[in-house]
């Protein structure tokens, strides 16, 4: 299906197409039995080379942001003469498969629906940038299909979590089951974002902005009142079924790093808490040629969205 083009105004107003767009719905029978429909978006020129790009639980495809109820997942980084440009890329994005799969979906069935996308859109091969759980995804992908995959470059993720993690997501996923016992899965995952957020972050960013705000400021409301808005919001768009299946995909994720043949590029976050370091150093151990870029965040794992220069700089070999 073809949509309508991001646009520019021209000097006389109407409006000039950057680049074309164009849906992808596809419906597959995965490995496990299940099946399910498959929804991407191809922002970029046919026949320029194809990027798949994946974020972290809250991206989905429309990665520019295409109307006023959604905005770019990856701003800064994904645009025109951005680090991910639509008009030197096709960019592929999908919605991440979820309560659809119970209990809940693999990695490697997040990795199916993106193989089945790609053939929709006739990418014979590709290259991946994923970070976060799609970084983990882009890893499953390289190993499902290691002959199509020419190039991957994943950001604050590894092969499998680490058990701190997991500990955190397991609390986060009682405190929505605790919601839904009580008829409030709202109020569930709204609290469990707030714990969420105080991992992806670090104590350094939280101290500096909410320690001794200026008066007037945004941050001048405290740290419960940004915690609390963070939840709200996010529990607005996110049901309580979603997020625990892909809160519990994440924890089920084992990759065998003996399985990945493609280039690979890590970039790892040295405050990076949900993802620590020493994880990331043992995936590019584990695959000959890896290279590893090490940075520093004040933002931890939110780093992938906050560092704009320095992602943009890792992604420079696209």
């Amino acid at each position: 299906m073809r949509v309508p083009a991001l646009a520019a105004e021209e000097a006389d107003g109407e409006p000039a197409c950057l680049f074309p767009i164009h849906d992808h719905i596809t419906t597959l029978e995965l490995s496990s039995g299940a099946f399910v429909t498959a929804r991407g978006r191809v922002y970029g020129p046919a026949g320029a080379p194809a990027v798949i790009v994946l974020g972290g639980i809250s991206a989905h495809r429309f990665l520019l942001g295409d109307h006023a109820e959604r905005t770019s997942w990856w701003p800064g980084i994904a645009g025109p003469g951005l680090a991910l440009d639509p008009l030197r890329h096709q960019l592929l994005a999908f919605d991440f498969l979820a309560d659809e799969v119970r209990p809940f979906p693999r990695v490697e069935d997040q990795a199916e629906a993106l193989l089945a996308l790609a053939d929709a859109a006739g990418f014979d091969t590709f290259q991946i940038v994923g970070a976060s759980y799609g970084g983990t995804i882009a890893l499953a992908l390289a190993a499902l299909a290691p002959d199509r995959v020419t190039g991957l470059h994943v950001l604050c993720a590894a092969h499998r979590p680490h058990t701190m993690t997991t500990a955190l997501r397991a609390i986060q996923r009682d405190i929505v089951e605790f919601g839904l016992a009580r008829g409030d899965g709202a109020g569930g995952v709204d609290l469990a974002r707030r714990l969420a957020m105080t991992t992806y972050r670090t104590p350094e960013e939280f101290q500096s902005r909410f320690a001794d705000p200026a008066p007037g400021s945004p941050d001048a409301a405290g740290v419960e009142a940004y915690l609390a808005a963070r939840g709200g919001d996010y529990a607005a768009r996110t049901s309580p079924q979603r997020f625990l299946a892909l809160s519990r995909s994440m924890d089920a994720a084992r990759i065998d790093p003996s399985a990945i043949r493609a280039p690979l590029r890590l970039l790892a976050l040295k405050e990076d808490r949900l993802v620590p370091l020493a994880d990331i150093e043992a995936l590019a151990a584990c695959v000959p040629g890896a290279q590893l870029v090490r940075a520093s965040s004040l933002y931890g794992h939110d780093g992938f969205l906050k560092e704009r220069e320095a992602v943009s700089r890792f992604l420079e070999g696209l």
